[in-house]
């Protein structure tokens, strides 16, 4: 039996969080909140960090087509197969997460901050099956692949000074947005070109949100059981099952996200576990044994 379906998912407003005094330049200088003024009158000093406000404006929306085929047992075998491709797509997060900021407050919708979810996976493959063998024996493999999902850029400080409540920007050239390193360690020349300041002619954006991915993933398991019947009531199965039969390192994109460290950025730092209640990092196995009556 073959199944074909679509879901759209429109998400709206969802939580946004945006810091109303977020700094900004003042007379080509970077940079002031704009609340310092009537927060502290006649001084110097500010009396909030920040002044964030929880505003219900964050979109986000899924596509997706589900194609499944279910072989039912015949000939010995039974076949589930199952492939999905999906788009999912949010303002600075996962659709429906909390406390999402955007990178510059004052433009929570600016292009930059629509960009894939971190759970984006734009294939998903799953296949398992049972095989009756002979002398009792039956043969059960799973196997799933997904694309490689995405992960955003980050700094080892606030790059464009706009205070807390605000998310870490990447600075990128306009003319080569992809040339996430332009200013890694100069923050100063980051803030001249965005802002525009100190005779620097206004040449920079912010990198896109989460514009890059890590690995594919891929696990195969199997399992193999012997039935021993004893008369018409009384079966004895013995299991042998191996997970991840490939060993192959699952990162999915836990990866070094911070292009203040060339030596970390782009590389692994944990393992990715999509759908089991274990993180299988290498080939593992197990035996066992079952009674029934």
């Amino acid at each position: 039996m073959v199944e074909a379906e679509y879901t759209h998912v429109l998400g709206l407003h969802e939580n946004k969080t945006i810091n109303i005094d977020q700094r900004v330049p003042v007379g080509g200088v970077c940079c002031t909140a704009p609340l310092n003024g009537l927060t502290a009158p006649g001084t110097t000093s500010a009396q909030f960090a920040s002044v964030r406000n929880e505003e219900s404006i964050g979109r986000s929306h899924y596509d997706g087509m589900n194609v499944s085929l279910r072989q039912r047992m015949s000939h010995h075998f039974s076949v589930n197969a199952n492939y999905t491709l999906a788009w999912a797509y949010s303002y600075d997060g996962g659709g429906g997460s909390f406390r999402n900021y955007p990178r510059i407050a004052s433009n929570p919708f600016a292009s930059y901050e629509w960009g894939p979810s971190p759970n984006d996976e734009r294939h998903h493959v799953t296949l398992s099956g049972i095989v009756d063998l002979a002398k009792g024996f039956q043969l059960s493999p799973i196997m799933q692949f997904g694309s490689a999902r995405p992960y955003n850029l980050t700094n080892s400080s606030n790059t464009l000074n706009t205070g807390g409540g605000t998310g870490i920007a990447v600075v990128v050239p306009t003319n080569n947005p992809t040339n996430y390193f332009a200013f890694a360690g100069n923050n100063t020349g980051a803030r001249n070109c965005f802002y525009g300041l100190n005779g620097v002619a206004q040449g920079c954006t912010i990198a896109q949100y989460d514009p890059v991915r890590g690995d594919p993933y891929f696990e195969l398991d199997m399992r193999l059981a012997k039935n021993i019947k004893f008369g018409e009531r009384m079966n004895l199965q013995l299991v042998a099952q191996a997970f991840n039969l490939t060993n192959r390192a699952n990162y999915g994109n836990n990866f070094g996200r911070s292009i203040a460290d060339a030596t970390t950025f782009g590389h692994p730092v944990g393992f990715i576990n999509p759908s089991s209640t274990i993180v299988p990092r290498a080939v593992w196995g197990e035996l066992g044994a079952r009674f029934t009556f």
